[in-house]
């Protein structure tokens, strides 16, 4: 299947009429918060539902989880988004996907035990509705703009008094370092579907004689926190490094608009799971640069096999071992010193991805769900409920 196209232009900076559609929704009046009795009802607020958006994925497959469990799930939409269009980008983003798609028409009537922001837009638009509000942070999103006023109105939304969960601990960090938070802040740990992206056993002792290495490398060119500048120049002099002792470097790019030319390599463009896992195999390494929280791409990688080399300037290291992939500083010569050494010690990089694999063991999406429903069972604790589930 194809998803469909929703092309979500730059916001014009400074142009208030961007938000014409929930401006009345914001203020910044503390929440009230309305314990639940028993929890039934969960709902996502959402900017619609974008193909090939990491984030949203990811909410699709707690909100399936949650629906197993037998709440229920909806995902509901601020942006003018048809459900049809939902339920179909949906269904790419994550295939078998259970929940209710619901319209922005829905958001007037739309009645929710829970409900859960997912974009700073998002909190501003539920804050003050009935029920228990929760803020389910996927990365620290005042990092996504300039130093000015939308850096402070996300930094607003951690400290109005929803009760925030994190997806793993580096997101929490930055919201406790850097605002004045006011609810609780938990931290559910970030997974991996490893059922996705199989593993293949590599013959990394190959490594040492070969010449011509496959690179595959994850950016975004609308996405700063994934280095789309610094990457391209980074690979673009380690090309030039390798070249000079003997390697050649088949560069394939991929997360970005196929029309994008990069300086260097071949951009793949944006490509579904089932090509994602053929291009993990074919490759001998994997870059997917993260300088806020974390992607969803390397522990893809990682599932499959593949050696990640990855960046002490990013976030990696707040979400696994640094015995789990080759870390390097983002510039050419550290990275090539990085490259040189593991292609001439395979031991390493096998004890490297099998560190990879015992880690991924831990962080399952089975522990993650497990993590967010004990955020659930507590807050029914308060009102002196205990909640069955099978």
């Amino acid at each position: 299947m194809k998803p469909i196209p929703t092309p979500f232009p730059p916001v014009p900076l400074g142009d208030i009429h961007v938000y014409d559609d929930i401006i009345q929704y914001f203020n910044f009046k503390q929440v009230k918060q309305q314990l639940p009795h028993r929890v039934q009802s969960i709902t996502f607020v959402t900017t619609g539902i974008i193909p090939y958006d990491g984030g949203q994925t990811t909410m699709l497959h707690l909100g399936t989880e949650l629906s197993k469990l037998g709440f229920q799930v909806y995902y509901l939409s601020y942006f003018a988004q048809p459900q049809k269009e939902m339920e179909i980008n949906a269904e790419f983003n994550y295939a078998g996907y259970q929940g209710t798609c619901l319209d922005a028409g829905a958001l007037e009537h739309h009645q929710s035990d829970i409900w859960i922001g997912t974009l700073w837009e998002s909190v501003y638009v539920f804050k003050d509705k009935p029920g228990y509000k929760m803020y389910f942070v996927q990365d620290y999103e005042p990092y996504f703009y300039a130093f000015g006023d939308r850096y402070y109105l996300a930094k607003k939304t951690y400290e109005l008094g929803l009760h925030m969960v994190s997806l793993g601990p580096w997101c929490a960090e930055m919201i406790e370092q850097n605002c004045q938070v006011q609810s609780p802040v938990d931290v559910i740990r970030f997974p991996v579907d490893m059922d996705r992206y199989p593993y293949q056993p590599r013959n990394f002792k190959d490594y040492q004689n070969k010449k011509e290495f496959n690179i595959a490398v994850y950016t975004k060119w609308d996405s700063p926190r994934r280095a789309p500048i610094s990457i391209q120049i980074v690979l673009n002099n380690f090309i030039k490094i390798c070249r000079d002792h003997g390697y050649k470097l088949n560069i394939n790019y991929f997360g970005t608009d196929k029309s994008a030319q990069f300086i260097n390599g071949e951009n793949l463009g944006k490509l579904t799971k089932e090509e994602l896992h053929k291009l993990y195999l074919k490759s001998d390494f994997g870059i997917a640069p993260s300088m806020t929280n974390f992607s969803l791409v390397p522990y893809e990688m990682m599932s499959t096999g593949l050696p990640v080399i990855d960046f002490y300037e990013g976030t990696g290291l707040s979400f696994m071992p640094e015995n789990c992939a080759l870390f390097c500083h983002l510039d050419e010569q550290s990275l090539f010193q990085a490259f040189q050494n593991a292609i001439n010690r395979p031991e390493h990089i096998a004890k490297t991805v099998n560190n990879a694999r015992a880690h991924l063991n831990t962080v399952t999406w089975k522990e993650t769900v497990s993590d967010f429903t004990n955020v659930i069972h507590a807050i029914e604790s308060k009102t002196g409920h205990n909640r069955i589930v099978s």
